[in-house]
C-alpha cells in the first residue's frame, strides 16, 4: 500500500501486480486511496497455475486465478485489468493450452482484460499457444533478462513471434558482479549504476520491471530515458557474462 503511493507520488502509471508478491488488495486500495483517474493507468495482474496437469485442470486453476485476481482488485474499485499474466507455463503442451483457455475467456467472454501475456515462456512454449491460428497472442513474456542473463536469441525468438521482452528482477544479480563496471561508465552521463544497468536493457529493446523500499531509487528507475550509451559501451556490458 504504502510503496504503491510512493511510486505513484514519484511519477509511475504502469504497475505489475503480481499474485506472488501477495500485494494485489494492498495496490488495490492504495490506487483507490490516491485518486488517480483509472484511465491514466496501465494495470497487470498475474495467475499462478503452473502446476495444474492436463488442459482441463490447468484451465480450472487459471480461471480460479482469474477471478481472485479480480476479487482482490475489487479493494479498489478495479473492475477491469489492462493486462493478466501467466507467471509460469504448465508442465507440458497440453496443460499450457488449458491455461491459455481460460485467459482467452477472460479477455473475450468475461472482458475483464483487454491484453495477454505470460512469463518464463521458451520458444518451444510459446509455440504450444501459437500453434492455434486462432489464439489471442501474448504481447510480452516477461524473462529474467539482464547483463547477467541474455543468452543468444532470447530478444529475437520473442520478436519474431511478435512479443514483447520485459524483464523481470532486472538487477538483483547485477549490481553486486558488475556494479563497479556500471558505476565507471555512469559518471560519464551523470547516471548510477543501476541506471545504466537498466538503459542497457531498454537499448536492446526490451523493457522491466522494477521494484523498491526506496523513493530515491524508484525515481532513479525512471530517469533512464535522458541518455545513451554508445554502441561501444553497449558491446562492453554485453560481453560482462559473456
Amino acid at each position: 500500500y504504502r510503496l504503491t503511493l510512493t511510486a505513484l507520488e514519484v511519477g509511475y502509471r504502469n504497475f505489475f501486480a503480481s499474485v506472488l508478491a501477495g500485494n494485489q488488495k494492498g495496490f488495490a486500495k492504495a490506487i483507490k486511496a490516491s485518486g488517480i483517474p483509472r484511465d491514466e493507468l496501465y494495470i497487470c495482474g498475474t495467475v499462478l497455475s503452473n502446476r495444474a496437469n492436463g488442459e482441463q485442470a490447468a484451465y480450472q486453476k487459471s480461471k480460479q486465478g482469474c477471478l481472485e485476481n479480480m476479487a482482490a482488485m475489487a479493494a479498489g474499485n478495479i473492475d477491469k485489468l489492462d493486462m493478466i499474466m501467466l507467471d509460469y507455463p504448465g508442465p507440458n503442451e497440453e496443460s499450457i493450452r488449458g491455461q491459455w483457455r481460460a485467459f482467452e475467456e477472460m479477455l473475450s467472454k468475461d472482458k475483464t482484460v483487454d491484453d495477454l501475456a505470460v512469463s518464463n515462456f521458451s520458444p518451444s512454449q510459446l509455440d504450444a499457444i501459437l500453434a492455434n491460428p486462432d489464439a489471442i497472442k501474448p504481447t510480452v513474456n516477461q524473462l529474467p533478462f539482464s547483463l547477467t542473463y541474455h543468452p543468444e536469441g532470447i530478444l529475437e525468438y520473442n520478436a519474431k513471434r511478435n512479443i514483447l521482452v520485459q524483464s523481470w528482477s532486472p538487477l538483483s544479480r547485477v549490481l553486486p558482479r558488475y556494479g563497479k563496471t556500471l558505476e565507471s561508465i555512469g559518471k560519464k552521463y551523470g547516471k548510477s549504476s543501476a541506471q545504466v544497468g537498466l538503459r542497457w536493457i531498454v537499448q536492446n529493446g526490451a523493457s522491466f520491471t522494477t521494484q523498491s523500499k526506496s523513493k530515491n531509487h524508484f525515481q532513479e528507475d525512471l530517469d533512464v530515458f535522458d541518455f545513451v550509451l554508445t554502441d561501444d559501451e553497449m558491446t562492453q556490458l554485453t560481453k560482462l557474462a559473456a
